[in-house]
């Protein structure tokens, strides 16, 4: 009887405590060239690519963080977008989407980031993935349409015409 009463307990406990972080950060982000390929990245092939870091505030976050991922420009060079597409449509969790135009991405900005001060980001904390500019380097990072882009909880980059 005391061991069927600890089920519901054990049930309400997994419920109300945070998933571990691999649980949480193991989401792929799924990337479709223009060929319609779909291509899924895990962290681990995601950290194969280059890398870039920085340090930036965000208009989301207190004070400054150190950002660290995929240049955006590099992933599509991998996947063949770059050059094929015209504009990429980034989708997150909630299917929030926007699109960029290949032209306007610079080689090292944005990232797609895949950590924030060293740690990778839980779904709770705008990952697994969240792409990202350096706001605090330059006056055209921080505009209205940039800050529309800087879409959280990505899930999805696809080729677009």
């Amino acid at each position: 009887m005391f061991r069927t009463a600890l089920i519901p307990l054990f049930f309400l406990l997994l419920a109300v405590l945070p998933l571990p972080l691999s649980a949480e950060t193991g989401l792929p982000l799924q990337v479709t060239g223009p060929d319609r390929t779909v291509t899924l990245f895990d962290l681990e092939a995601l950290d194969a690519l280059p890398q870039e870091s920085f340090v930036t505030g965000t208009i989301w976050t207190d004070g400054q963080a150190q950002f660290s991922g995929v240049p955006l420009a590099a992933l599509l060079d991998r996947t063949g977008i770059a050059g094929m597409a015209d504009q990429v449509e980034l989708v997150a969790l909630n299917d929030y989407r926007i699109e960029i135009p290949v032209a306007e991405i610079d080689p090292n900005a944005p990232i797609i980031a895949t950590r924030v001060d060293g740690r990778a980001m839980p779904v709770r904390e705008k990952g697994p993935f969240w792409l990202v500019y350096p706001y605090d380097r330059d006056s055209r990072y921080r505009t209205e349409t940039t800050f529309a882009r800087s879409i959280w909880q990505l899930t999805q980059v696809n080729a677009a015409r």
